[in-house]
């Protein structure tokens, strides 16, 4: 069963618990929910941005668009073992799957999108709460609004992608400001 149809999709991915979700459809908003992922692929939209690896490094702990990120002053986890490499394992099952369906899907990080962006998750929290139907309720849901808004960004062409040999990462144009987003 297909969950709703959404023009854009968020996820904080999680292994251990469900991941947080947030779904925007152009005159609805956005809705916050979880899910568990990691056994199906049932996403219904354009565009997904997900917060977790969605490959592996051929070679060490980093990818090589990863590299470009860090000398950018971005700080991210190498993809070792444990739950990194779970995590990059359960993205790129989530990812083919989607894209053999048609969907659009990228791999952000919230972290360094709101330092790009300048902003927290407070703000974030406070941009999209004109059109959330109900609040977010942890730091997860947050992120997958990040995800949500750098999936916005992105559409408008306001994002930048650091692509390799690896995969890519898409993350907001530095110092881009994100008020009055949904006003303009």
């Amino acid at each position: 069963m297909l969950l709703r149809r959404y023009d854009l999709i968020g996820v904080d991915l999680a292994l251990r618990r469900p991941s947080s979700l947030a779904g925007y459809r152009r005159g609805e908003g956005v809705v916050i929910w979880g899910e568990i992922l990691k056994d199906r692929i049932d996403l219904d939209s354009d565009l997904v941005i997900i917060d977790a690896p969605l490959s592996l490094p051929k070679s060490g702990g980093f990818r090589d668009f990863e590299r470009k990120v860090i000398s950018r002053g971005y700080r991210l986890l190498p993809i070792k073992s444990g739950p990194m490499r779970g995590l990059a394992v359960v993205g790129s099952r989530i990812r083919k799957g989607l894209e053999s369906r048609g969907v659009v899907v990228l791999e952000t990080h919230p972290t360094s999108a709101l330092k790009a962006l300048g902003i927290d998750r407070d703000d974030v929290v406070r941009l999209f709460s004109p059109i959330l139907s109900s609040p977010p309720r942890s730091r997860d849901d947050i992120d997958a609004l990040v995800c949500l808004l750098v999936g916005m960004l992105y559409l408008r062409g306001e994002a930048e992608i650091f692509e390799g040999d690896d995969g890519s990462m898409v993350l907001p144009r530095a110092g881009r400001r994100v008020e009055g987003l949904f006003t303009g």
